[in-house]
């Protein structure tokens, strides 16, 4: 009798393992447990600045939903609690995601109808100067009567040229940059976005999966560090560099599931953020370009991506 091996989640390292259903049902009985539908992370800030009409990627064909939603799990038992009731598992793959810090709107995770919710909006006031946010902001300028960005440090960890260089493109877009944290005042311009990070989701702790606060470690082959047989992708990870190793690692345990027992290499990782109208800010590291090519790079990898998980 095969293994059972229960997915959870529609993150996009999950998309990775299901893209290798047929070969997982040699070795496995599978079962998945999720939504239909995700919003790829790369593209709906390009939604926002109406460059693209859906970031939206679905489920692949065959797979068979045997649950909606986890509502609680137990490691100890390996017995998934869902909306239909429980789910034992021998193997267990993670891909929910973590959560916004909970200051106003959050971006994560996106949905469809968040995304229309900030399409409606006529105002922004974007919280968090990393790349999420920074990003966000140069969308939302392209379409909305005002945007604030409230960031003490912009693009923390590049040179500060870039820096500079951003900041001005920022404010020159038209966007009203504010050099402090925000501190939830009571005159924010229109629907607040929380791109300030993620923040770990409760029902860890009640797994037993993590401590309060805490992402969940894991060994350097992603697997759990007591419950070996549980696998954890994307930004639930704290050895993950959140969205950024997201579809790395979904492949790393796909790999190992088939067979595959080398342990999950961190590395350096290229990321392209959209910015003013046809230029994108590609960074790699502590380098970084500003300019058209990385716009174009951005826009032929983000459709490569939605090719392969489009309806």
């Amino acid at each position: 009798m095969k293994p059972h091996l229960v997915l959870v989640g529609l993150g996009h390292g999950q998309l990775e393992i299901l893209d290798r259903l047929d070969e997982l049902k040699e070795r496995y009985e599978v079962s998945y447990i999720g939504g239909e539908t995700t919003i790829y992370t790369g593209a709906f800030p390009q939604v926002l600045a109406r460059e693209t009409k859906t970031a939206t990627v679905y489920l692949r064909p065959g797979v068979e939903r045997v649950a909606t939603r986890l509502v609680s799990l137990d490691p100890v038992k390996r017995i998934v609690n869902t909306d239909v009731g429980p789910i034992p598992y021998d193997t267990l793959v993670l891909a929910t995601g973590a959560e916004s810090r909970g200051i106003g709107f959050g971006v994560k995770p996106m949905t469809e109808t968040g995304l229309k919710r900030i399409l409606s909006s006529r105002s922004i006031t974007v919280v968090g100067g990393g790349k999420a946010g920074v990003e966000l902001a140069f969308a939302c300028i392209r379409t909305k009567r005002h945007v604030t960005l409230y960031a003490d440090e912009v693009l923390p960890g590049l040179p500060v040229h870039i820096q500079r260089h951003m900041m001005r493109r920022l404010v020159k877009s038209g966007v009203t940059l504010v050099s402090q944290k925000y501190e939830g005042e009571p005159f924010h311009d229109g629907l607040v976005l929380d791109a300030a990070g993620v923040r770990p989701v409760d029902w860890w702790t009640r797994a037993g999966l993590a401590p309060s606060g805490h992402f969940i470690e894991t060994d350097r082959y992603l697997r759990h560090v007591v419950h070996k047989e549980i696998f954890i992708t994307g930004d639930m990870a704290s050895r993950l560099d959140g969205g950024v190793d997201a579809v790395r690692s979904g492949r790393h345990v796909a790999a190992y599931l088939l067979g595959d027992r080398k342990p999950f290499e961190s590395r350096t990782s290229l990321n392209i953020l959209l910015t003013v109208p046809r230029h994108a800010l590609l960074t790699f590291g502590t380098l970084a370009w500003h300019g058209r090519i990385p716009y174009y790079v951005k826009r032929w990898i983000d459709s490569r991506y939605m090719k392969r998980f489009r309806a």
